[in-house]
C-alpha cells in the first residue's frame, strides 16, 4: 500500500513539472508572437522609410530640372530682348499674372516687353494670313480646272485600228507583238497578252479597237504605244469590233459625254483606273460606259463577238 502511494506521489509531481514546462512554452510562444508582430511593424515603417526617401530623391531631382529650365527660360527672354525685373524676397506672385504658355516665378516682363511680344504676335498673324490667300489663289485653279474637265470616258482617246501584223513577242510566251494602223502617218507598236485567247493566225489584218492615250509603256523590252480593248472575264478574252464600213482613225464616242480626249493619260492621276470599271458588254455584247454604247458616228455601234455582260479592258 505505502509503495502504490509513493508511485502515486512520483506520478503527480512528474505531472506537475510537465505542466510547468508546458505554461512555460506558451508563455514562450506569446512573447515569440508578440516579437514576430514588432518585426513586422519595423518592416512596415523601413518600407515607409525607403519610400519616402525615394520621394525625396525624385523631389529633389525634380526641383533641380524646374530650376534649369528656368534659367532657359530667362536667357531665351533675355535674347528676345524682353527685360527682366527681379521680385523682391518675400513677394508672392500669383499664376494669373503670367500667360498660359510661361510659367516664370522668379521674374517680371516690363512693360516695354509686352508691347515687343504684342507686335510679334500681330506680325506672326499677318504671315499666316498671308500664307492662307496664297493656298486660296492656288487650289481655285485647280478646282476651276477639275469643273471643266471631269474624269470620265471622254478622256480616252478610242480610235478604230487594223492590227495589220502580229508575231509572238520574242521574249515572252504569252505576249504577241503587233503593228497596228490607227490613222496616223505610221503604224503604232503594240504589245498585247493575247497569246493564250486568240490564235496567231486571226490576229492578222484585224479590226479592233484601240485606246491610244496611254503612257507607252515597255513591256519585255518592246515599247507598247496603245492598247487593244477586249472584253474580258477569268474564263475568256475577245477583242472588241468596230461597226461595218468603220476605218483606221474613226474616233470612238459616247453620247452625253463630250469632249476632246486628254493627249497623254497621267499615270499619277489613275484616270483610266476611275473609267475602267464602268466599262461593260451589256446582254447584247455592245460595248457600253455606264450603260452607253461604244459609237462610231453614222457607222454603228462596238461589240463583243459572243461575251455579254462582261468588263471591258
Amino acid at each position: 500500500m505505502l509503495s502504490q502511494l509513493w508511485f502515486l506521489a512520483r506520478f503527480l509531481v512528474k505531472m506537475a513539472a510537465n505542466n510547468a514546462v508546458l505554461n512555460r512554452l506558451e508563455q514562450k510562444g506569446a512573447e515569440a508572437e508578440q516579437v514576430i508582430e514588432y518585426l513586422k511593424q519595423q518592416v512596415a515603417l523601413l518600407k515607409e522609410k525607403a519610400k519616402e526617401k525615394k520621394l525625396r530623391v525624385e523631389n529633389a531631382k525634380l526641383k533641380k530640372e524646374i530650376e534649369g529650365l528656368k534659367q532657359e527660360l530667362i536667357q531665351a527672354e533675355i535674347r528676345n530682348g524682353v527685360k527682366q525685373v527681379a521680385v523682391p524676397p518675400g513677394t508672392t506672385i500669383s499664376a494669373a499674372s503670367f500667360s498660359d504658355d510661361v510659367s516664370q516665378p522668379t521674374v517680371v516682363a516690363t512693360s516695354d516687353s509686352k508691347d515687343q511680344i504684342k507686335g510679334e504676335e500681330k506680325k506672326k498673324k499677318e504671315k499666316v494670313e498671308k500664307k492662307g490667300e496664297k493656298k486660296e489663289k492656288k487650289q481655285q485653279p485647280a478646282a476651276g480646272s477639275n469643273d471643266a474637265k471631269p474624269v470620265d470616258v471622254s478622256c480616252l482617246d478610242l480610235r478604230v485600228g487594223c492590227i495589220i501584223t502580229a508575231k509572238k513577242h520574242p521574249d515572252a510566251d504569252t505576249l504577241y507583238v503587233e503593228e497596228v494602223d490607227v490613222g496616223e502617218a505610221n503604224p503604232r507598236t503594240v504589245v498585247s497578252g493575247l497569246v493564250k485567247h486568240v490564235p496567231l493566225d486571226q490576229m492578222q489584218n484585224r479590226m479592233a479597237i484601240l485606246l491610244c492615250n496611254l503612257k507607252p509603256a515597255k513591256m519585255r523590252g518592246v515599247v507598247s504605244q496603245a492598247m487593244v480593248m477586249c472584253a474580258s472575264s477569268p474564263e475568256k478574252v475577245e477583242i472588241l469590233a468596230p461597226p461595218a464600213g468603220a476605218v483606221p482613225g474613226d474616233r470612238i464616242t459616247f453620247e452625253g459625254f463630250p469632249g476632246d480626249p486628254e493627249k497623254e493619260l497621267n499615270p499619277k492621276k489613275k484616270m483610266w483606273e476611275q473609267i475602267q470599271p464602268d466599262l461593260h458588254t451589256n446582254d447584247q455584247c455592245v460595248a457600253t460606259y455606264k450603260g452607253v454604247p461604244f459609237e462610231v458616228k453614222g457607222k454603228g455601234v462596238c461589240r463583243a463577238e459572243t461575251m455579254a455582260n462582261s468588263g471591258i479592258k
